[in-house]
């Protein structure tokens, strides 16, 4: 299906915009890969042959020209996978295979994260802290923009834009800026408010063109006890988008990092 195939179909770091993709013997499928040095490389292809669910084989029209076959295997709830690529001579193929084998190598690796995703990727994460500030500081650190920018995200990252609208159906808008200088936005929206008790709201990464990488949704808990406030955070978090696999794999790195500087940041107050 095309609103698949183009987000894993070519080496890493390309993306493509698809004009036809025509699935029936004798359908032809028009593309355009688009390098991440910004060179565009316009595709045809003709299906030759589809035998559902256990083999494709279609014909590269464009220069060089080769034949791919693709067969799938059933495993005990896993799928082999063939591909085969038939070129003209074994000169084209030798010149040819340099750039093949490591191109074909990093397409599956990208077909493994859409695989993940189509699957419903998803993470689960409950972490539990016990901060020595009461309660109202630690609320405050929560829902005040100028403290949570001071501790949101992991060791060495900043906030440059950290926006929140204290209410239900409130809006949230941070960016996070890495040690690197890569910035990475996220929105969300708060669905519920019980002060000094109780924060649920949604976090989603975005991309370039602001579209949710994850769907996030994270639910953070305050008790009082004794002076301190322990606190319990429930978050899960959904891919969207293949970017979204190494950000969840990260989650709970990131959420331990920041609550540590959360810790910080209450022990300096």
């Amino acid at each position: 299906e095309p609103q698949h195939v183009r987000h894993w179909w070519g080496p890493k770091g390309f993306r493509n915009t698809f004009e036809t993709f025509d699935f029936k013997p004798g359908g032809v499928w028009r593309f355009v890969m688009h390098g991440p040095d910004g060179t565009d490389y316009p595709q045809e292809w003709a299906f030759v042959e589809i035998v559902r669910p256990s083999q494709i084989v279609l014909d590269h029209l464009t220069a060089p020209k080769f034949r791919v076959t693709a067969t799938f295997e059933d495993l005990d709830g896993k799928t082999k996978v063939t591909f085969r690529q038939l070129f003209e001579s074994a000169a084209v193929c030798d010149s040819i295979k340099p750039r093949a084998v490591p191109g074909n190598e990093q397409n599956f690796d990208r077909l493994a994260v859409q695989l993940a995703i189509m699957q419903g990727y998803a993470c689960e994460l409950t972490i539990t802290r016990t901060f020595d500030a009461p309660r109202a500081l630690v609320w405050k650190a929560w829902t005040d923009p100028l403290h949570l920018a001071a501790w949101w995200g992991p060791h060495g990252f900043t906030n440059p834009v950290c926006e929140i609208d204290l209410r239900p159906g409130g809006a949230i808008l941070i960016v996070m800026r890495a040690p690197d200088g890569t910035e990475y936005p996220m929105r969300g929206v708060f669905r519920e408010i019980v002060e000094p008790e109780r924060i649920v709201f949604s976090n989603s990464p975005v991309d370039d063109e602001d579209n949710p990488i994850i769907d996030g949704l994270t639910t953070v808990t305050f008790t009082e006890r004794g002076g301190k406030t322990d606190m319990v955070l429930h978050t899960r978090a959904v891919a969207l988008l293949p970017q979204a696999v190494p950000m969840i794999g990260g989650m709970e790195a990131g959420w331990t990092q920041s609550l540590e500087r959360l810790a910080h940041t209450l022990s300096s107050n």
